[in-house]
């Protein structure tokens, strides 16, 4: 009887820490997303600036002193919502 109560009281504690990841995960999703906002719809004709994390930099410029972003540079074509 020792043996078998413990089993089955490890089961439980497994299941009821399982049961709490998965509350404390939509919980914490529900937070991470009150923050978001839509993507912006862009036009042809706005302004907007562009990300230097890709582009390839010039010889001899070190990462950090490079600006984070460039521009601004006006949209000549719009693509659809799943183009990033």
């Amino acid at each position: 009887p020792g043996v078998l109560s413990f089993a089955e009281q490890a089961k439980w504690n497994v299941m009821a820490a399982h049961d709490a990841i998965i509350a404390s995960r939509v919980d914490q999703s529900f937070h991470a997303n009150k923050r978001r906002s839509e993507a912006p719809l862009y036009q042809v004709g706005d302004l907007a600036y562009l990300s230097t994390r890709n582009l390839s930099l010039p010889k001899g410029r070190a990462k950090k002193l490079v600006p984070k972003f460039i521009g601004p540079y006006q949209i000549i074509e719009v693509h659809g919502d799943s183009s990033t």
